[in-house]
């Protein structure tokens, strides 16, 4: 895709104006929030005493006396989503199945036909610039999610309706739109409302794979303030990360309180977690069809069957949830905890992804304390921070300390993780008081 000569200003200017937002309504049941936490693993083989079995059956056993959502159900919504002009008068669908892209996730050219992510009105010349932008690879390469307030569910007792739908209203809208030459980078912003409380927001870097850079009208209005930097994760930053690490860095060197946790990746985990929303076919067809079919000669001249190296693309957010599993339970062991007491809350998650995952995969979740952990605790305030890294096969490491330092079975996925808590408890202010996620 070539820049055109026939390129008007008055594009570039209608694009840096325009707000893009969009609004959509979503809806979920008690059944979703037990579907999505089991497509994250809750409840599974990892959770191997007691204490980590009870604490998540809170997210898969309606009955539970805690039971609540997880706390990264809310991206799953995006997927489900429909526009709020089209929704009114319609019956609430919650669980049915959805195309994919997802409406969310859709743009239109003046045609009526599909453009991708992003919008038209950033293409120079929409009719030469746009051949082709549909079929370009897209890239989930950050994501972020900042709580607000409790998520709500409906918990009627009203016998003709076992599990009535609950509403959720969301807004998208486009942040930022950087050219580079690698691709086009994307950040959009989407902000979840129920019955005029503000619940959440949470922000999405993707890159455009191979987007002609000259062919795109740059934006820009700012991302996050309030999750450190997340701004710095949306470019070059983010291009290099790709690369991964395997070092360990400064604040988990100093950190006296870290969490090692290994989930194995079941064969079925796309199928399931596909459930949630993201019918993305990649995440079936890609491979794992064809495991075990192929037929070709084995042994001593017998037949045998191919076993492709990996199957199926994990979902994104499916591996960031198995990664958020690992910071719930390492936060609810955290020593404000112990001394403190009361309710530890999640409150925002951030984390770049750098590598993909398949179903099949093993991976290796650290968790470690902010090396300013301790001047908080001394200092009052009511809040912590965690950092967290996923690494691919590192479940033959012999302990903690050798798989952090040593680069052999290690290949990173997950990095620049970070979690931010808050202890809940009789004094504390307001602010504190809101929460997600108990534990």
């Amino acid at each position: 895709m070539a820049k055109s000569a026939s390129d008007k200003p008055l594009q570039l200017e209608s694009a840096s104006t325009l707000t893009f937002t969009k609004n959509f309504v979503a809806h979920f049941t008690k059944r979703d929030l037990l579907l999505y936490a089991l497509g994250i693993g809750c409840c599974d083989e990892s959770c191997n005493d007691k204490e980590k079995f009870d604490r998540e059956l809170r997210f898969v056993y309606e009955h539970h006396p805690n039971f609540e959502p997880f706390p990264t159900f809310l991206l799953a919504l995006s997927f489900s989503a429909q526009h709020l002009s089209e929704e009114k008068g319609a019956t609430p669908t919650a669980s049915g199945i959805r195309s994919f892209p997802p409406d969310t996730l859709t743009n239109y050219r003046n045609d009526g036909s599909h453009c991708g992510i992003l919008p038209k009105e950033f293409f120079k010349n929409q009719e030469e610039d746009m051949d082709g932008v549909e079929s370009l690879p897209i890239l989930h390469m950050s994501q972020s999610l900042i709580l607000h307030d409790n998520i709500k569910f409906n918990t009627t007792s009203d016998q003709a309706t076992i599990d009535p739908p609950t509403q959720m209203q969301i807004e998208t809208s486009i942040l930022s739109v950087k050219p580079r030459g690698i691709g086009t980078f994307v950040t959009s912003e989407t902000r979840y409302y129920q019955d005029g409380s503000y619940i959440a927001t949470s922000q999405m870097v993707a890159l455009i794979l191979g987007l002609d850079p000259d062919a795109v009208v740059s934006l820009d209005r700012g991302t996050h303030k309030n999750v450190e930097g997340q701004k710095k994760m949306t470019q070059s930053a983010l291009v290099a990360s790709f690369k991964g690490s395997t070092q360990a860095s400064a604040s988990e060197k100093k950190s006296k309180e870290k969490t090692v946790l290994h989930y194995q990746i079941p064969r079925n985990a796309a199928l399931l977690y596909r459930l949630s929303g993201d019918y993305n076919r990649i995440h079936v067809e890609d491979n794992l069809l064809s495991l075990g079919n192929d037929e070709q000669d084995g042994k001593d001249g017998k037949p045998g069957y191919e076993t492709k190296e990996r199957g199926a693309l994990l979902h994104g957010l499916c591996t960031m949830g198995y990664a958020v599993r690992a910071v719930l339970h390492h936060a609810n062991n955290h020593p404000m905890k112990k001394s403190r007491g009361g309710e530890v809350n999640l409150k925002s998650v951030q984390c770049n992804f750098v590598n993909p995952v398949y179903v099949g995969d093993s991976l290796c979740v650290d968790v470690w304390d902010d090396a300013d952990s301790a001047s908080c605790c001394s200092s009052g305030k009511g809040s912590f921070d965690v950092f967290f890294r996923v690494y691919r096969n590192a479940v033959d490491a012999a302990s903690a300390e050798q798989h952090i330092h040593s680069k052999q079975f290690l290949e990173v996925v997950v990095e620049k993780g970070r979690a931010q808590f808050c202890i809940c408890n009789e004094g504390l202010g307001t602010e504190m008081a809101t929460h997600v996620s108990r534990l």
